[in-house]
């Protein structure tokens, strides 16, 4: 990639007023609406309540996730294409604060309990064997551990880039590029306990080496997804017209390399348990492709890499946004899917039995989500207007 060497004219700051878009206010009814339905759901049926919830609340998670690997990573390697769209994932770091209070009804024992199951029963031998690390006292010194970094880091990515929209200080851009190999280690880090916690420890007889990784994978693939579907949505509202096909197609062969790379751990992981035919590693494939279960390892297979693969292969689908954010769409919906079939056997062993919960949580959650996300854009332009690379990022090429 290469910036041309003439002058160029930078752009002003543009701001949305959410006020002025149906949009805001859907969230806001939605929210409230949902809310209301899920308190009924956690009431009538807890169980259905507490896995419908952790599974729209990850789902968005993971996103968020994403979002931090993608700003630290521009930051230490000191790109400059990406700096149009960075305020898009620096917005979703805004956002953990609230996934915290998100995930505090899922830490009520009654729901806890539900999914983690290992709380519920100390005296399992395979508790007691993993006692040092599968303890109540543990288990929430992670938890504050993780949102408390997140939170903390993010924070403090989102408001250094806001300054420098203000004063322009260049050595903002250098103290978070330092900063930033050691947050990519403790994100990589705190995003494979994550994922072992929350989704292995859903299942804690059940183990894989890779599964870190796995995690990793999803989160990049579904924010690199999440941040395209946003700029479709704001060059559709006359914002982010800087963007051109070149910044398209570099988010394009990100998506797909990474779906490639997704296919290739989910491969390796079911490769190596299936070659060592452990049952303490096979029992996740066992429960998971029972009944009509099976028919979503299927679909997920062509879904998330077969058919974006085919699709992604040519440059003028990486170079057209509209082309691109149907494939974006496409993988967000095959990151749910995916989320489900990893989440939902274990509330329904047997068959797929999809609930009402499941919809209005997803909804209640991504509104609540969406209408905070709208709030934090308006704070701000939607693209960091004085970083030192602005103007190589308006002119470059691949």
């Amino acid at each position: 990639m290469s910036g041309h060497s003439h002058t160029v004219h930078l752009p002003p700051a543009e701001r949305i007023v959410p006020s002025r878009y149906l949009l805001t206010y859907l969230f806001l009814v939605l929210a409230v609406v949902g809310g209301v339905l899920s308190l009924i759901g956690a009431v009538v049926d807890h169980v259905q309540f507490a896995y419908s919830w952790f599974f729209a609340f990850y789902f968005f998670f993971t996103i968020a996730l994403g979002g931090f690997f993608w700003v630290t990573l521009h930051y230490a390697c000191d790109s400059a294409w990406s700096v149009l769209p960075r305020r898009i994932w620096e917005n979703m770091l805004g956002l953990f604060p609230l996934f915290f209070v998100l995930f505090i009804p899922l830490l009520w024992p009654e729901f806890r309990d539900v999914l983690w199951k290992w709380l519920g029963h100390p005296e399992d031998p395979g508790v007691i064997n993993r006692n040092l690390y599968l303890n109540p006292i543990f288990f929430y010194t992670r938890v504050a551990l993780y949102f408390g970094y997140f939170i903390l880091a993010g924070l403090y990515y989102r408001r250094e880039s806001i300054q420098q929209d203000i004063d322009g200080n260049p050595v903002l851009t250098r103290r978070m590029h330092d900063h930033s190999y050691l947050a990519l280690v403790i994100f990589g880090i705190l995003e494979t306990f994550v994922g072992f916690d929350w989704l292995m420890g859903l299942d804690w007889h059940w183990y894989s080496s890779l599964f870190g990784v796995y995690n990793f994978t999803i989160c990049v693939q579904a924010s690199m997804a999440a941040g395209i579907v946003l700029v479709a949505m704001f060059r559709s509202a006359g914002f982010l017209g800087m963007m051109n096909s070149e910044h398209y197609h570099l988010m394009g062969k990100l998506l797909f390399g990474f779906t490639i790379f997704w296919a290739y751990i989910a491969f390796g992981q079911f490769l190596l348990i299936w070659y060592g035919n452990i049952p303490e590693e096979s029992i996740f494939y066992n429960d998971h492709n029972r009944g009509l279960w099976v028919y979503l390892s299927y679909l997920i297979i062509v879904g998330k890499f077969a058919f974006p693969v085919i699709y992604l292969l040519a440059q003028d689908v990486k170079k057209s946004l509209r082309a691109l954010t149907f494939i974006a769409v496409w993988i967000l919906l095959m990151h749910g899917v995916e989320l489900y079939w990893f989440i939902m056997p274990y509330a329904h062993p047997a068959t797929i039995l999809p609930s009402w919960q499941d919809f209005v949580s997803f909804l209640t959650v991504g509104s609540i989500l969406g209408y905070a996300y709208l709030r934090l854009t308006a704070a701000a332009s939607l693209f960091p207007t004085r970083d030192p690379r602005l103007a190589e990022c308006l002119t470059i090429t691949n």
